[in-house]
């Protein structure tokens, strides 16, 4: 994910572990716990006592054999080690995150910054002016501010570039730094100078930081021929209400059947994801349920008291579709409610408890597991690779999962666990050419767009640029080293749909563009023809219910 001022960043292929790598793994666990016991040993007193709430001293379970070896090896180190140890150090920077990467991908240990910031956004205490960053070989660029933001009224433009962040220049800095420079408390102030294309000096844009709203569905819309559209970017507390909103909007309307977009969606709030998937299943209906080793089992059922059935729904869902948008797309395929359409999801499926620790960190813990309303574990295995393989493998070009336990949706179609949710119909996103990937690296559209404001070039809503347009962009990558010989045909389709997209992002806001890019998807246009299959599939669900 790209830094913004306002954030708060199958079963897989088996690999068996390298020798050299298991020792070291093994060598990190022993030290970890060491480091633990031995932080344990001078917060306490002495191991194996703790006090009670009551001021009682409470006898511990016995030490069991690798934590009295552990033990027995920090009180070494403490002993015998050249120089004195800092045990602060040792716990909160070498072991408890150690211990956390041997158990899963997820579990992760949070420094106190990280804790605070976290605690700071779940309050709501900090806030920022509303734009996304990203990199531009040591600049920071504005990649867009979100529509109604205070950096969108104080008329900041998708490709200006981050100077100076209250007088203080930004060159060098990672974007992290720069997001959080030009984050603060809401109601403070807080100026940007800009450079921007064609302007000779820079921009001075003031703004007052404020908490961003920002919806989860900012794209919702209905094409000619009767298909809704909606676009949920994560789950959050009003994701649902959103979505309510939004259909009863299209069914006004007269929408004949629904596009549900949760590719690149990583998930959020169980209940949220409880609650969409609500509106589209019979009340009583399960969702999800989740269970693990210390958390009994609890199940969700779908809450709505009278969800409007009569439309057929296809689900878009891709490698980075995660955790909350598994498990819409889970129960609503394992209920027969919709098709689903797109690649294998990522297989993320681990609920996450935050634990308040000393000296102010946190840890984030894998306590359960969730299962589909057919039983399927969504999680994929990540036992024999790295984490880096685990995040990087769903995105892969050859990646496959693994086919685990067979089970059966409501009509008694096949699903099988380990592999997050595999779609019913394979879509794959069109694939890049190294043109396209180098235009994307350059940034020439964005840079090219913003030229084009500068020089006064106007357009209208949902206006598509002409062919002398394109040519001139065309002309733009061949003077930055882009040159035309190298662009192919497919490469001139990839140059007008990202130009059509940028100039309504740049001329109108965020979410006009992303609706503009909708309607030419090719994704999008592959599953608007899936929906008369989506229909059989409810014609089918009927008669096996009568």
């Amino acid at each position: 994910m790209r830094p913004s001022s306002d954030v708060r960043p199958q079963p897989g292929r088996s690999r068996p572990p390298r020798n050299a790598a298991g020792i070291a793994r093994r060598l990190r666990v022993l030290g970890a716990c060491a480091a633990v016991i031995a932080a344990s040993s001078l917060i306490g007193g002495i191991y194996g006592l703790r006090i009670g709430t009551n001021g009682n001293l409470i006898q511990m379970a016995p030490l069991s054999g690798h934590i009295r070896q552990a033990f027995r090896i920090t009180r070494l180190i403490e002993k015998r080690f050249a120089e004195p140890v800092d045990w602060n150090a040792a716990m909160y920077e070498g072991a408890i995150p150690a211990m956390l990467a041997t158990l899963d991908p997820h579990s992760t240990f949070l420094s106190p910054e990280e804790f605070l910031q976290m605690r700071e956004q779940e309050r709501g205490s900090y806030a920022g002016v509303g734009v996304q960053i990203d990199s531009f070989g040591d600049k920071a660029v504005i990649d867009f501010p979100f529509p109604g933001t205070p950096a969108f009224e104080a008329g900041i433009l998708p490709g200006d570039t981050i100077e100076l962040v209250d007088g203080e220049p930004v060159e060098g800095q990672d974007l992290l730094t720069v997001a959080n420079r030009i984050k603060g408390p809401p109601g403070t102030t807080v100026r940007l100078s800009l450079s921007r294309e064609g302007a000779d000096e820079w921009i001075e844009a003031v703004a007052v930081r404020n908490v961003i709203p920002r919806s989860t569905v900012p794209v919702q819309m209905l094409f000619k021929d009767g298909t809704g559209y909606l676009r949920v970017t994560s789950f959050g507390e009003k994701t649902s209400a959103d979505v309510g909103e939004a259909l009863r909007r299209l069914q006004a309307k007269g929408m004949s059947g629904l596009l549900l977009d949760l590719r690149h969606n990583k998930g959020g709030l169980l209940s949220a994801g409880v609650q969409v998937a609500s509106q589209f299943l019979e009340k009583g209906q399960s969702v999800v349920s989740h269970r693990g080793r210390s958390s009994p089992e609890r199940r969700y059922n779908a809450e709505s008291a009278d969800p409007d059935l009569d439309y057929p729904v296809v689900v878009l869902v891709n490698c980075q579709s995660a955790s909350a948008s598994e498990i819409v797309a889970g129960a609503l395929q394992d209920h027969d409610r919709a098709l689903i359409a797109g690649s294998n999801t990522f297989g993320k499926g681990m609920v996450q408890s935050v634990f308040a620790l000393p000296e102010s960190s946190g840890m984030v813990l894998t306590t359960a597991r969730y299962y589909s309303p057919s039983g399927r574990l969504i999680q994929r295995p990540y036992e024999r690779i790295t984490a880096s393989e685990y995040f990087s493998e769903p995105c892969s070009k050859h990646f496959q999962p693994e086919q685990g336990t067979v089970r059966l949706t409501d009509m008694g179609r096949k699903v099988y666990e380990f592999g997050g949710i595999a779609p019913d119909v394979q879509v794959e996103e069109p694939a890049r050419s190294a043109t396209q990937r180098l235009i994307e690296r350059r940034r020439i559209v964005e840079r090219f767009v913003a030229q084009l404001r500068s020089r006064g070039h106007t357009m209208l809503r949902e206006e598509t640029p002409s062919p002398g347009l394109l040519e001139r962009l065309l002309r733009y990558c061949a003077a930055n080293g882009i040159p035309t010989r190298a662009v192919q045909p497919e490469d001139r389709q990839y140059l007008l749909r990202a130009l059509t997209t940028q100039m309504h992002i740049s001329y109108f806001d965020y979410d006009e563009g992303m609706r503009i890019k909708a309607t030419y998807d090719p994704v999008v246009l592959h599953a608007r023809s899936l929906l008369e299959q989506a229909a059989h599939l409810m014609t089918a669900k009927l008669g096996t219910i009568s």
